[in-house]
């Protein structure tokens, strides 16, 4: 039976590729839902009002990151060539 190598480092695998607008939207919206949830169970009384304020922090996180995704997309595909203008 081979030792086992418990300290031996591995290489490193590679990096995944996320698209970070479809995830940041997803999130986005997942938030939205989350915001309507809440507000049925705030007016039938189930939950108190200050979670409200929780899923707007979210949306609002939500926003920011997806103009963040944007701009990290539009840098990553690198500098536009003459002909594209």
């Amino acid at each position: 039976m081979p030792q086992p190598r418990f300290f031996e480092r591995r290489p490193n695998p590679p990096p995944a590729k996320v698209n970070a607008v479809t995830l940041t939207v997803t999130g986005t919206i997942v938030w939205a839902v989350a915001t309507a949830v809440v507000a049925v169970l705030i007016v039938t009384g189930a939950v108190d009002a200050a979670l409200l304020d929780v899923c707007f922090a979210g949306l609002a996180m939500g926003v920011l990151a997806i103009g963040w995704g944007f701009v990290h997309e539009r840098r990553a595909r690198g500098p536009r060539s003459e002909s594209a203008k």
